[in-house]
């Protein structure tokens, strides 16, 4: 199993969330995150002056999948994302407390 977390701009969450729904993920998880990169964040118009801000509001997605599904919803995210990272790491074990399965089958 894989977790994949994405930090994506604010302004692609939708097009990001369609375009994994589409290729049949199921369960996404959205956290806010504020921070910064190489590319400083968009200026911000408030009244006649432009607001620069030390961090971009950007989202987190993560998403839990398969080892053979990993690759093509990474490939999803980075085909419908702007701008942003993508990381992958192992998960050695998933538990569902509804349904009380473990592994794969708690995906």
């Amino acid at each position: 199993m894989k977790r994949i977390d994405a930090v994506i701009p604010e302004k692609n969450l939708d097009a990001v969330n369609q375009a994994l729904h589409s290729i049949g993920v199921t369960g996404v998880t959205v956290f806010d995150a504020s921070g910064r990169g190489k590319n400083p964040p968009e200026a911000n118009q408030m009244g006649y002056w432009l607001y620069y801000p030390r961090f971009g509001n950007n989202k987190v997605i993560m998403v839990l999948t398969s080892d053979e599904d990993a690759d093509k919803a990474v490939q999803c995210i980075s085909d419908s994302a702007e701008a942003g990272k993508v990381m992958v790491t192992n998960v050695e074990n998933l538990v569902d407390i509804r349904k009380k399965t473990k592994g794969a089958e708690a995906l």
